[in-house]
């Protein structure tokens, strides 16, 4: 019992030691122009903590974020986002309507979704946010 206890405690420990990984490098399982025009947004993705990865057009010039794509979270504010660290900032992801009846359109098992799934619930999940950590618009 004591042994449990302890490794519980040391568990919550290292859990809280541990930084978050918003801004850090992710992969997502699309190909994604060299310098995309859009963000491109893929929930789900078990790269990230949150499972959550974006690729975004990035403003000119000097900026502080380092990877991209990169991982995400829901946010409400820029602090939610260690602004300062990672360079994103808590804005409006919007997708595009024409994106999203082109995942409506294709069959299930175009994209392998599993049963009962459709293309769009494979890649974008149950989509609750519209508020993500991305790179400031340019």
């Amino acid at each position: 019992m004591r042994l449990a206890l302890l490794a519980a405690a040391a568990t919550v420990t290292l859990a809280a030691c541990q930084g978050p990984d918003v801004g850090q490098a992710c992969t997502l399982n699309v190909a994604v122009p060299a310098t995309p025009a859009a963000d491109w947004f893929e929930t789900g993705n078990t790269s990230c903590v949150n499972l959550t990865c974006i690729a975004s057009k990035l403003p000119a010039g000097d900026t502080k974020v380092k990877h991209n794509p990169y991982c995400s979270k829901p946010c409400v504010s820029n602090r939610d986002c260690y602004e300062g660290d990672t360079g994103l900032v808590c804005r409006a992801v919007v997708l595009d309507p024409e994106f999203l009846a082109y995942l409506d359109a294709l069959p299930p098992s175009s994209c392998n979704a599993p049963a009962g799934t459709t293309c769009r619930e494979k890649y974008l999940g149950v989509i609750q946010f519209s508020s993500y950590c991305a790179s400031p618009l340019p």
